[in-house]
């Protein structure tokens, strides 16, 4: 079986076990609704991608102010998230290649693990389609979901960012501010 089938058949049989998982709760991003308070960001898979990822959480953090550690969970690969400085944040979780099966979605610890989490808006910061990312968005209770346009990305988020030009990466963070009203 080839790479992308193996891809197609992990997201089918992940969308299939977590289909009960998916909070239909709506989200208002208003002065009179629910405003976001809690926040999940899925690290980028390459590390390539951790210089873009630093400069979000550091303008992340300083727009939400002190509190902003409380509010902020981080999740990732291990070796992303050792050049990505998590002093600043008081809940993260960082896994390795290990924790993820065969097909590179969450073993059964790491969506235990996943489970547990419930925040307002799950942010994914992969530039490109991520597997992985996508089994956790599935498995996170997040009522929003932003991730970057890709053609798979439909199923998994609510919101999908464009990229643009040269400054694609951070013209796509921008957007995500404005989203989510920060």
């Amino acid at each position: 079986m080839n790479s992308s089938n193996s891809k197609k058949l992990a997201l089918w049989w992940n969308r299939l076990i977590n289909r009960n998982k998916r909070n239909s709760q709506s989200l208002f991003i208003s002065k009179k609704g629910k405003t976001p308070k809690q926040f999940l960001i899925i690290l980028p898979e390459h590390s390539t991608e951790s210089d873009l990822a630093k400069r979000f959480l550091r303008s992340m953090r300083n727009a939400m102010g002190p509190a902003g550690s409380n509010q902020v969970r981080l999740l990732g690969l291990e070796s992303v998230g050792s050049l990505v400085d998590p002093s600043d944040f008081h809940h993260y979780i960082f896994f390795t290649r290990e924790d993820l099966n065969r097909w590179g979605t969450p073993d059964k610890e790491l969506t235990y693990a996943c489970e547990k989490i419930t925040v307002d808006v799950l942010l994914d910061l992969n530039q490109e389609f991520s597997l992985f990312s996508a089994a956790l968005s599935q498995i996170v209770s997040a009522p929003l979901r932003i991730g970057f346009y890709s053609k798979e990305g439909k199923d998994y988020y609510n919101i999908m960012i464009r990229r643009q030009g040269e400054e694609l990466a951070e013209s796509g963070f921008k957007e995500i501010f404005q989203i989510i009203g920060i």
